[in-house]
């Protein structure tokens, strides 16, 4: 059984043109320990009835008291629509945490890719790994347009810090993008798929797949790597419904 855990919320902040981060401070417990890649459930009432709505967190795990939500805002949302009327010092009813989407222990090199805020989870993984593991890490990140991108300066910051780590954005809705300085291309996450398998110089069998994202997005992108000979051992899914 999930374990209750009460929160005070303490700020939101605009990523994107839909798209928040929200921030809670644990109060009983006052921390938790949870596996980068974990999600929480959030308890509330709507017109009577017990609403769950399930977020993975975004924050380091050494955040064991603060911890970092990154949330799509939809109109007709019910957890957009709490989360929204949230004021600052409010409490909230988490359940958690849970999930099975964490890193494997091994030597393999790991591939995140991500679309929209399936980018939570692997956040969390970025800011918690780079530094304790060798493993070479990659993200490849679908968006749509340029509006939508956030985080670039943290993970600009995160490349040039740690010789393991990489990553490219993809846009998918842009005419044109010319800033490959940036590691911003024009494209569909298939793209970067793509340029990864085709190095002569990846050893495939090596690579293991962390995808994470829209649910029917995330099963195309499975499908498409078992099409180009990725084993189904060697890829990790999370699903947002």
């Amino acid at each position: 059984m999930l374990g209750n855990i009460k929160a005070s919320f303490l700020s939101k902040k605009k990523l994107s043109p839909n798209t928040y981060e929200f921030t809670f401070l644990l109060k009983e417990p006052s921390f938790i320990n949870f596996l980068p890649g974990q999600y929480l459930i959030i308890v509330f009432e709507k017109e009577g009835e017990t609403k769950r709505k399930y977020y993975s967190i975004s924050s380091a795990k050494k955040n064991k008291s603060k911890l970092e939500f990154i949330v799509k805002i939809l109109d007709q949302g019910l957890g957009s629509q709490y989360l929204m009327g949230l004021n600052e010092g409010d409490y909230v009813l988490f359940q958690g945490p849970a999930g099975l989407f964490v890193l494997k222990e091994n030597e393999k090199e790991k591939i995140f890719i991500a679309t929209g805020t399936g980018i939570a989870p692997m956040i969390s993984m970025i800011k918690s790994h780079l530094g304790e593991v060798n493993n070479k890490i990659k993200l490849v990140w679908g968006l749509r347009n340029k509006d939508d991108i956030y985080y670039l300066e943290l993970l600009q910051d995160m490349a040039l810090k740690y010789e393991n780590f990489s990553f490219e954005i993809y846009l998918s809705r842009e005419e044109r993008v010319d800033n490959t300085k940036n590691n911003i291309f024009h494209g569909r996450v298939n793209i970067g798929i793509d340029k990864l398998l085709e190095d002569q110089n990846i050893d495939k069998s090596n690579l293991e797949f962390y995808i994470s994202g829209d649910k029917n997005i995330v099963d195309s992108i499975r499908t498409y790597l078992i099409e180009k000979q990725i084993l189904p051992e060697n890829i990790k899914l999370e699903k947002f419904i």
